[in-house]
């Protein structure tokens, strides 16, 4: 995995467009790579909510109907894809994955909210979110790279330090608002590569993102 979100952090900050000359992969491992995207839609239950958007790089891609969000897996054991409860079907959702060699667990949202509250107010609500569950945790004040893209709508962010296993750990969630849609990326990952958990969750959100309809 780290090989493709290094690629595709290339690709988005030096081209910063949606056209990306990717490598393509044998039949085989395209084959293999819908095949994973099947499984996971079906172990979700989520047929006609996600649909297999695999291309011909060799990854395994989802894309979230009704909001247009396209997700990435390359086959680790926590892939999933999950439909939340509690609103009309398929108006909150999340693509959860995790890549072991680094340590970084990235997860995407898509939830369309009935008011749609300010971009801001979802932003405070994820930040409870990581206060409640880490009440030691400290906000990091250095600086992180915005992964935003131009002509796209800015994206809100915040990050802190917390304790997890054992280990100081960075937690980050970055926030966009795009039509009637708000998107969320979730991400934690060691607490002494800060640029690497930042560049994973930009990376994964803005690719995540860059295809969908305009608004």
């Amino acid at each position: 995995m780290k090989r493709i979100i290094m690629g595709t952090a290339i690709w988005l900050l030096a081209t910063g467009v949606a056209a990306a000359q990717e490598p393509k992969a044998t039949p085989q491992e395209i084959a293999e790579s819908r095949a994973r995207a099947d499984r996971l839609i079906a172990d979700a239950d989520a047929a006609g909510i996600f649909v297999n958007a695999t291309r011909d790089d060799g990854l395994a891609r989802a894309t979230h109907v009704a909001s247009g969000m396209t997700c990435s897996f390359d086959g680790g054991p926590e892939d999933r894809i999950h439909i939340f409860p509690g609103t009309p079907r398929g108006d909150d959702v999340g693509c959860i994955s995790l890549d072991e060699a680094t340590d970084i667990d990235p997860t995407l949202y898509a939830t369309r909210h009935r008011p749609m509250p300010s971009q801001a107010a979802v932003l405070a609500g994820a930040r409870q979110a990581i206060e409640n569950r880490w009440p030691n945790a400290e906000p990091y004040t250095a600086g992180l790279p915005s992964m935003t893209l131009e002509g796209q709508p800015p994206t809100s962010s915040a990050a802190y330090k917390v304790e997890l296993d054992g280990g100081q750990k960075l937690t980050m969630v970055l926030v966009s608002h795009r039509g009637e849609w708000s998107f969320k990326a979730r991400a934690t990952g060691p607490y002494d590569e800060p640029m690497g958990v930042a560049l994973v969750a930009g990376v994964l959100f803005e690719a995540a993102l860059i295809e969908r309809p305009k608004d």
